[in-house]
């Protein structure tokens, strides 16, 4: 009775919790944008500690709050979106899952969850988010060349700058896909690093990540990525094909994979070499940047995983 009552309480201080973070984002977006995607946190932190009915019923209680105080829709994107996230992953915390073991089920099921989301709501709700947030840009784009109009840019420069931001706008529309599947790992892994911090805190003890210099990514990663190479090379005549497109959103997804292989190589040869640490902030720096340097370090990175430069690799017997 008591282990219920405590497991009610904290599940009420949690759901409490998740809704003063829907409340932030909702009124304060600079931070909110932040907390968003620990917005989860809560939820796993609830079914880590008590099990998954008592993250459901967390989840349910924080919906229908913010359903009341916000909106329905604003309720359903959270719930929908990062709740089957925070429900799994304080289960996978809960079975004590290795960190890999348990970045890969929450990747799967953060994907899952913002594809459903995105089909109700267009399916159901006859709104497709898609075309909201680009619709917007669209009307963006007329009050931005007004505004440089008034700051008195001639016409050639505005189209310029108009035409660039289409450009890359343009290319947002095609990878759109792949950034789903870039997302999905990246808010599992944000959401497990809180939680395993606050939870180590408490007295559980959860295991980190192996160091980022010794990450590595499989070698069969060169595959699709040299067919991706391939698909575009052929297809770019027709940007409009389904295999010109499916190209491009696996080339994506392998450069942002092989842009951190290369940066744990880089680390690694800058912590081997005793350089001092900013040397790492100036690379990370330079691949915002620079488009040179960002290409370079994909390179560097597919390479490593040809070459083994940092020797992980066991060599096969002659």
């Amino acid at each position: 009775m008591a282990n219920k009552t405590s497991a009610m309480v904290e599940a009420g201080i949690l759901s409490a919790i998740a809704i003063v973070f829907a409340l932030i984002n909702m009124y304060v977006p600079f931070v909110g944008m932040f907390l968003n995607f620990i917005w989860p946190l809560p939820i796993i932190l609830c079914g880590t500690r008590h099990g998954m009915r008592w993250s459901i019923m967390s989840l349910l209680v924080a919906g229908a709050a913010i359903a009341i105080l916000i909106t329905p829709l604003h309720a359903f994107t959270l719930t929908a979106v990062f709740g089957m996230l925070g429900v799994v992953l304080g289960e996978c915390m809960r079975r004590r899952l290795t960190p890999l073991r348990l970045l890969a089920v929450g990747s799967v099921a953060a994907f899952i969850s913002l594809m459903v989301s995105l089909l109700i709501s267009i399916l159901i709700m006859g709104i497709n988010p898609l075309v909201m947030f680009f619709d917007t840009f669209d009307k963006s784009l007329l009050e931005v060349a007004a505004f440089y109009r008034q700051q008195g840019m001639n016409e050639e420069e505005i189209e310029k700058a108009i035409a660039s931001a289409k450009h890359m706008f343009g290319m947002v529309r095609i990878i759109m896909p792949g950034a789903f599947l870039i997302c999905a790992p990246l808010i599992t892994f944000a959401n497990y690093q809180a939680a395993r911090a606050i939870l180590n805190k408490l007295g559980e003890h959860f295991a980190g990540f192996p160091p980022f210099t010794s990450w590595d990514v499989p070698r069969w990663t060169l595959i699709p990525y040299g067919l991706s190479l391939l698909m575009i090379t052929y297809y770019m005549s027709q940007p409009a094909s389904a295999l010109y497109l499916l190209g491009v959103n696996i080339q994506m997804v392998c450069s942002v994979i092989y842009v951190m292989q290369g940066l744990s190589v880089g680390f690694w040869y800058i912590e081997k070499q005793g350089r001092p640490k900013w040397w790492r902030t100036m690379l990370v720096s330079l691949i915002f940047i620079s488009q040179f340097v960002s290409q370079v370090v994909v390179l560097f990175g597919a390479f490593d995983l040809i070459f083994d430069f940092r020797r992980k690799r066991p060599v096969s017997p002659k």
